[in-house]
């Protein structure tokens, strides 16, 4: 049950960033070399990001490998943690 949840964290994280970005999921995953059905899956929580998609989707969009698979909003730059802040108190990218 623990890791089910550690996927569902991950994926809210996901979706939240790509939500902000406002790219469809076809948009996002190709624009990082991604799959669409990938991203899917993990946003879904069915399965967790693999290390490779972690790192592309940080290449690609400056997402901290820290706050993918553990949430450490710490990691993430200013622009990102004060929309997630935001986010979390109501704002309109829903968090």
């Amino acid at each position: 049950m623990k890791e089910m949840r550690k996927f569902s964290d991950i994926a809210q994280r996901l979706v939240w960033h790509r939500k902000l970005t406002g790219l469809t999921q076809l948009e996002y995953a190709t624009k990082a070399g991604l799959k669409r059905a990938q991203l899917n899956n993990w946003e879904n929580g069915d399965y967790r990001i693999s290390v490779d998609g972690a790192l592309a989707l940080r290449e690609t969009y400056g997402m901290p490998l820290d706050f993918i698979y553990l949430g450490d909003q710490n990691a993430l730059p200013m622009a990102l943690r004060n929309a997630l802040i935001e986010a979390r108190s109501g704002g309109e990218n829903g968090g």
